[in-house]
């Protein structure tokens, strides 16, 4: 997901024409539709059949008709509403993920934990960004603390001061996030200070987006419950091909990156009086 155009081949459409009849053209289309697929599910380990049909412009109908065809041959799983990676791979995709811009994310992390009080309570996404801001955050005292990633409130749970609430929800065990409809509802429950989120893209008009519906639902519900919005994203996702849109950055109060954006979208960010965090040396 790293091209940030739509990509429209030929397919089946509504009415379910097969694309492999007739010409060699639609069946060239229909493979590199798929070898696309795969890729995407590799760099991010699960893609929805929603998310997917809008990004290649075809129908849900023709994406699990692709789903099918490459779970047969091993390249994907079928999960519900989508497809992840193989038994065994998906973990792998995580860590070599995690370890993607590692060192940026921890100043990316370090930035935004400056921004948050003691005894402050707070929301916490899911993500690897969001792994290095519990790691910052551990200096901190008295927090109180709602998150849907396992992997966080395990970081943060070595402070004995924390209190720390888990989501409710589905259990996604390639990354330990919690998400899905119960999650949702869960978060609707509380009021936090402060919400932080990672984010899959920011575009030049201010659109952010992320990769998957389900999380992109929780992170709805939880902005609504959020006073202070916190968007944060390495520089790899200016222009990012994630698919769903979350939101605008209108609607958050600080964009933390670990290099200065591009002029569009630095320019969006101060039209909706968003602080822009970057480190002094860049």
């Amino acid at each position: 997901m790293r091209d940030g155009d739509k990509t429209t081949v030929a397919g089946n459409d509504a009415n379910g024409a097969s694309e492999t009849s007739g010409k060699p053209g639609r069946r060239k289309g229909m493979n590199a539709r798929r070898n696309q697929l795969v890729q995407v599910v590799r760099q991010r380990g699960f893609v929805s059949i929603e998310a997917m049909a809008d990004h290649f412009a075809v129908s849900s109908q023709t994406i699990r008709r692709d789903i099918d065809q490459l779970c047969q041959s091993n390249k994907l799983a079928r999960y519900h509403g989508g497809a992840g990676l193989p038994t065994g791979s998906d973990s792998l995709a995580y860590s070599n993920r995690k370890a993607r811009f590692s060192a940026e994310k921890r100043e990316i992390a370090t930035l935004l934990a400056a921004q948050i009080p003691n005894e402050a309570s707070l929301f916490i996404d899911i993500g690897t960004t969001m792994e290095a801001v519990a790691e910052a955050l551990s200096g901190h005292r008295d927090l109180r603390i709602i998150t849907n990633h396992i992997k966080v409130a395990s970081i943060l749970s070595e402070r004995t001061d924390f209190e720390i609430v888990l989501a409710g929800g589905m259990v996604r065990n390639r990354d330990q996030a919690i998400t899905g409809e119960a999650t949702s509802e869960f978060l609707g429950k509380f009021k936090v200070s402060y919400g932080i989120f990672g984010i899959g893209a920011i575009e030049d008009d201010g659109t952010m987006r992320d990769y998957d519906y389900r999380d992109v639902q929780v992170s709805k519900a939880a902005m609504a419950i959020s006073t202070n919005r916190f968007a944060a994203a390495d520089h790899s996702k200016f222009n990012g091909d994630a698919m769903v849109e979350l939101g605008h950055v209108s609607e958050i109060d600080a964009f933390f990156t670990d290099a200065r954006p591009p002029k569009p979208i630095t320019g969006v960010l101060a039209e909706n009086n968003v602080q822009l965090f970057v480190p002094e040396s860049t």
